[in-house]
């Protein structure tokens, strides 16, 4: 063969690059081999120069980190060749296998599946369902798709099948998770066909995981996480077969990448992420080990540039973090104002909104500087983000722009850096083969979340249940609308205030271990340690992805929601977390195989490593000790789930939502609050089981039911409070009973009403009916009786005629009796006729109805109740009763008062029966507080109601028992450091306790104190002159000053000195002896007593005026605000007072009525002094304004700022008071007035 001469080989040299083998022939003339092999040495020589070139210059610089750590030693073969694995081949033995794990937790949640409605989101689930509707964001439409064929089974009602649906979705979840045990247990064990080692260890893995606490919990009842086990367990089996797909494939000429998984994979991820956002945090461990794995089967062939592909794959997940972390940032604080308003959506055209931010330098600047901390941002652009007309933003211009940005990012990058490096690798582009694996990776995933697309399109049909109401959007406002449900953006942010520790807060981290151990209870333990020695033996690859995705998403989402270390809490997050345990139950499995393996003796002597291993394929004797084993640790285990999730007997959600019903009488309007188990019941059993048509049902928000107040996402939150308080006053006006089924606040300003307790609601009706369920006890009554009772219950300070109106009202409703209709004489008598009638007629008391149903299961039963069901029994039934006795021992210990000095009422009860009632009453009030304390539902409310009510009988030991229970449930709840306080110091000041037990008490309370301001400053992160102006940190110094106070100042000395004052029997004297006290201990209730008895020996007008006002602030500063008005509405009475002494007096009152939300009685008290040209009549119109404000009555604020304006100003020059009045008046009309600017250009 001739050879190649040195210009032929310069020739070719010069050309392979760029001409064909065949150009190159016919043109030098040559054997097509001999140019062949010349062609293929000079690439080799190329690739070996490059090589030599690189080792010696990372030996001059010591050798690249990268380098070191993947640099292939002297003889050692690739990793897919060191780390061989043989891939176990399912077979017939498996679908066996797998129908008895299918068919054993089938049946296992259908009998212990809940046989109606269950507590929490299960009602309005079902029917969104039903009606194919939108339910409470993020919408969760592939579950209601999904969920919608099972209510077609012709059996069961309509509940019942939607939580077969979840038992179903469980159930089949656990096929997927056997058949991914069983090939990451049989690796490198056998190729096929039955193993004890293999299909035992997995079977049991299946039903550890089935029988797990919150598997189980979620499988009974009509919720999403059974569906999101079920998605999560079928990516998991598609990665494995990508995993053993990639290593056979490992040494072919091409990089082999197995896109097919991969987009299967994606697509999948992209129908989970439709169904709960549970699914985010568990990309984390999948997208890591798809990469990790790819780079290290081809590491040593790609080893000169494995920098490269180290810096695209970190350049990738930093630009998805920072797409991620970006748009949540931006979305959870700005989101709710990326309406387009009217006028603005159609001016802007898509290409505007999108490329806006290239263009002007400032929208980037703002958009960037919004994806910090909000803390970080400037007053003004804060106030610009939030502005209802922020032209920069175009409302919503973000949702579109950012993905864009990060795309654009990407592209050059690679276009500019990593390609071109790439390039000099190989002709087989690599990292543009795992980049575009990725991107069709994501290309499935946005294919998959288009199920959300569905919301919109429902929406349109106007279901019964259409949550969001996305039909009402129209134009660019539709992106905002959904984005905003996807986001839950109406659940606010997540997480508190805590200060995290490292990435958890340390109570978090114990709060996560205790999650985990609930599942399976501790024994779970005993697999779960050797299961992490056997995963890393047996199979380090899957060992290290299971650990990681465990501990990805576990931290990642506790982090993220950051919840306070509370009971409550953390029972609403616990079941986010069901992923979590799908990778520790991997864990065990492997712990499961440990235990057969230690028994099979024969087995451990024979096998060395795992490429050698070979399995029995018959059950032998030994298998059944191992099997024993493990069978003495799951029974227990199953029997204690068994015990917390057998609901087939648990109606209490179905009682509660009927008793509820049953409560309302016929055509009534009830309002709901907008608890999960208050609206989602009733929206079950009013739209899909059609019950009750005659009621007309609301709630709070508006997100279920009618929307009565309007559109919340549209409406300025300061109007808020005007609209609700207009719609309820014209519901309660209608002529149509109207209950609400929690104590509104505000209700004194729709007029005289109160709430009557009436079965599970309350009934708001006029409050000249406030004192009927009391008359039954009283039977005979004067109307002076009725003043002084009615004094507990109005507001106002009604007169003999407005007194006379309401009984009339009452003697024409025929409740009571008189001896004449026109009742004007204080000695008429009033006596009982009936009482209203409760709504069940079947009981004849309240404790008739309340026995019913909170004694249908024992304490102990309930406890082991799923926290929502619990929360029915405590919350709505235990509470409600605990109310109903102390309503019954207030008004036996009224009925003692009324009999003076005499031992038998009105009505024929002697003083002894009474007090035996009331003795009867407290001690089935304990029994109700003993047994809420068994039931273990929500401890912090119960250990802060229970302490609120110790202190209120005076049990302060009880009192300090409950809060101290509760800090140690729950650190940073401030209340129950300040009630321990009180608890302690009223213990500290009693009489009962011994001069030399004070200190103790009182250093407990300041011991207690400190432990709050400990935590305060650990948990709030603020400067110090934020923290000075805190509430609470205030609060922490006020109690510590006063606990100090009675430290220097005993109650031994405290006593001697009122015993000094008593004996004197002076107005000075008492006078004396309650400065003393108010200034040396703070003890507010002793100082009161000796104003009262200074008040009984003042003689001068000066005196009973100065000791009235004390009198009055001081009832004020506990709280008795009836008091503290009607002792000045006394002053006010007295004869001979000046003007000066009179508007003292009504300006005190005034300001009681300004703090207390009386704005009428307040306003009209200010009014008298508003023409006044003085310093006083100044602070009126400032007043009036500032009330006027508080209810949102603008115009009417700025009509009063205006006339302050006019009238006051010319004074400003001479009164520093007016003057400061003055410059804040003005601010606040030019605030008001660009207010109005903006709602008129709107």
């Amino acid at each position: 063969m001739a050879k190649l001469s040195h210009l032929e080989k310069e020739y070719i040299k010069a050309n392979y690059k760029n001409k064909s083998i065949d150009e190159l022939t016919k043109k030098l003339e040559k054997d097509r081999e001999l140019i062949e092999e010349y062609i293929n040495n000079l690439q080799n020589s190329q690739k070996n120069n490059t090589k030599t070139n690189k080792e010696k210059v990372n030996k001059e610089n010591g050798g690249n980190i990268l380098s070191k750590l993947f640099s292939k030693k002297a003889n050692q073969e690739p990793i897919y060749k060191r780390y061989e694995i043989k891939p176990y081949h399912l077979s017939k033995i498996d679908a066996i296998f797998a129908a008895v794990a299918f068919l054993f937790t089938f049946f296992l949640y259908l009998f212990t599946l809940t046989p109606s409605l269950s507590a929490g989101d299960n009602g309005e689930l079902t029917t969104a369902a039903y009606f194919l509707g939108v339910g409470h964001a993020p919408g969760y439409p592939f579950y209601t798709l999904m969920s919608k064929l099972f209510t077609y089974i012709p059996f069961g009602n309509i509940a019942w099948r939607t939580n077969l649906f979840s038992g179903t979705c469980a159930a089949i979840a656990m096929i997927f998770f056997y058949l991914i045990m069983v090939k990451v247990l049989g690796q490198n064990r056998v190729e096929r066909g039955f193993s004890p080692i293999v299909q035992i260890p997995a079977l049991f893995a299946s039903i550890a995981f089935a029988i797990s606490d919150n598997m189980w919990a979620q499988a009974t009842m009509a919720e999403v996480y059974s569906l999101n086990i079920l998605q999560i367990a079928s990516m998991l089996l598609i990665l494995v077969y990508w995993f053993e797909n990639v290593w056979k494939h490992a040494n072919d000429e091409v990089p082999y990448y197995g896109n097919k998984y991969l987009m299967a994979f994606g697509f999948l991820y992209g129908v989970a992420l439709a169904n709960h956002h549970v699914t985010l945090p568990f990309a984390f461990a999948p997208l890591l080990f798809i990469a990790v794995v790819l780079f290290l089967i081809h590491k040593d062939r790609y080893i000169n540039h494995i920098e490269t592909s180290f810096i695209s794959i970190f350049v990738f997940l930093v630009l998805l973090f920072i797409g991620g972390f970006g748009y949540y940032r931006f979305i959870m604080n700005y989101e709710a104002y990326l309406y387009f308003p009217p006028g603005v959506a159609s001016n802007d055209s898509i290409f505007s909104i999108i490329f806006k931010p290239f263009a002007d330098m400032n929208i980037m600047s703002d958009i960037f500087t919004a994806l910090a901390n909000g803390s970080y941002l400037r007053p003004d652009m804060i106030q610009n983000l939030k502005a209802p007309f922020y032209p920069t933003l175009y409302k919503g211009m973000f949702l579109v722009f950012w993905p864009l940005f990060l795309v654009v990012v990407w592209c050059l990058v690679y276009r500019y850096f990593l390609c071109k490096i790439d390039k000099f690798n190989n002709d087989n582009d690599f990292i543009t083969g795992i980049s575009i694996s990725y991107y069709k990776m994501l290309l499935m995933l946005a294919v998959g979340v288009m199920i959300y697309a569905y919301m919109p399109i429902r929406a349109r049909a106007l279901p019964p249940l259409n949550w969001g109401q996305l039909n009402e959007p129209s134009g660019w406002e539709n992106l905002s609308y959904l984005f905003s449900m996807i986001h839950r953006k109406q659940y606010g942010a997540s997480g508190n205030d805590i200060a995290a520790a490292f990435i958890l807060h340390p109570e978090q981290v114990s709060a996560l271990i205790n999650i985990f151990k609930t599942q399976l209870t501790v024994l779970g333990l005993l697999f779960l340690i050797p299961g992490l020695f056997q995963i890393f033996k047996k199979n380090k690859f899957i060992g290290i992805f299971s650990v990681f995705g465990l501990l990805s998403f576990a931290v990642s989402l506790m982090a993220y929601t950051n919840p306070p270390p509370s009971v409550r809490t953390l029972s609403f997050v616990e079941v986010f977390f069901l992923p979590a345990t799908l990778y520790m139950l991997v864990i065990i499995g492997f712990g499961i195989q440990w235990y057969m393996e230690y028994f099979n003796t024969n087995i451990k002597n024979v096998l060395k490593k795992p490429s050698e291993e070979t399995a029995d394929t018959k059950l032998k004797p030994y298998h059944a000790i191992s099997l024993a084993a493990i069978l003495v640790i799951m029974i227990p285990i199953f029997i204690m789930n068994l015990s917390r999730n057998n609901n087939s007997k648990d109606f209490s959600n179905h009682d509660y939502s009927y008793n509820m019903m049953n409560s309302l009488p016929d055509n009534a309007i009830f309002a709901t609050e907008g608890g999960d188990n208050q609206v989602f019941g009733l929206v079950y059993y009013t739209m899909v089981e059609r019950r009750r048509p005659d009621l007309k049902i609301y709630d709070q928000k508006g997100n279920v039911f009618e929307r009565i107040y309007g559109n919340l996402m549209k409406t300025d939150g300061r109007w808020l409070g005007d609209i609700s308080d207009a719609v309820d006053k014209d519901f309660i006006e209608s002529g149509r009973p109207y209950y609400m089924a929690w104590r509104r606040d505000g209700l004194y300003r729709l007029g005289d009403y109160y709430f009557k307790a009436y079965g599970l609601v309350f009934k708001v009706q006029p409050i000249k009916y406030a004192l009927v369920d009391e008359l039954e006890f009283f039977k005979v009554l004067t109307v002076n009786d009725y003043k002084d009772i009615a004094k507990e219950h109005l507001k106002r300070d009604y007169e003999n005629e407005k007194i006379a109106a309401d009984l009339n009202a009452l003697l024409d409703e025929g409740l009571i009796s008189v001896a004449r209709k026109n009742i004007y004489d204080g000695n008429e008598e009033i006596t009982f006729v009936k009482m209203y009638e409760l709504p069940f007629p079947q009981f004849k008391t309240e404790e008739d109805y309340w026995n019913s149903y909170t004694m249908q299961g024992t304490a102990e039963e309930i406890s082991h109740y799923d926290f929502l069901t619990r929360e029915i029994f405590v919350s709505s039934y235990s509470l409600a009763r605990i109310d109903l006795y102390n309503r019954r021992i207030k008004t036996y210990q009224k009925l003692l008062g009324f009999m003076g000095n005499g031992d038998v009422a009105k009505n024929g009860m002697t003083r002894a029966e009474a007090n035996q009632k009331i003795a009867e009453f407290q001690d089935l009030k304990k029994q109700e507080e003993d047994r809420m304390l068994t039931i273990g539902f929500d401890m912090s409310n119960v250990y802060f109601a229970i302490g609120n009510q110790a202190i209120m009988d005076g049990n302060y030991e009880r009192a300090a028992a409950m809060f101290e229970e509760l800090i140690k449930l729950e650190k940073l709840i401030y209340p129950a450091y300040f009630n321990l306080t009180a608890s302690y110091e009223y213990l500290a000041r009693s009489k009962d306790t011994p001069y030399d037990k004070e200190a103790e008490y009182l250093n407990k309370a300041k011991e207690t104190l400190e432990r709050a301001e400990k935590t305060f400053h650990r948990g709030k992160d603020m400067g110090n002159a934020a923290r000075e102006q805190n509430q609470t940190y205030q609060q922490i110094k006020q109690f510590m000053a006063r606990i100090d106070a009675q430290l220097k100042t005993t109650r031994q000395q405290a006593d001697n000195l009122k015993a000094q004052a008593m004996k004197e029997d002076t107005f000075e004297s008492y006078s004396s002896y309650a400065n003393y006290i108010y200034q040396n201990r703070q003890d507010i209730e002793e100082t009161l007593w000796a104003k009262l008895e200074a008040k009984k020996r003042a003689r001068s007008k000066d005196h009973i005026i100065g000791v009235n006002k004390d009198i009055s602030i001081l009832y004020a500063n506990l709280g008795d605000t009836a008091s503290s008005i009607t002792i000045l509405n006394d002053t006010l009475k007295m004869p001979d007072l000046t003007r000066d002494e009179r508007r003292g007096i009504e300006f005190d009152l005034a300001n009681i009525y300004l703090n207390n939300k009386m704005y009428d009685e307040a306003i009209s008290t200010y009014s008298k002094y508003t023409n006044e040209l003085t310093q006083d009549g100044a602070f009126a119109l400032y007043a009036i304004g500032h009330i006027y404000i508080e209810q949102n009555k603008i115009i009417e604020a700025l009509n009063i700022y205006n006339d302050f304006k006019r009238i006051m100003s010319p004074l400003a020059a001479s009164n520093d008071v007016i003057a400061n009045l003055d410059k804040d008046v003005e601010s606040r009309r030019l605030q008001i007035m660009q207010y109005l600017g903006t709602m008129n250009n709107n």
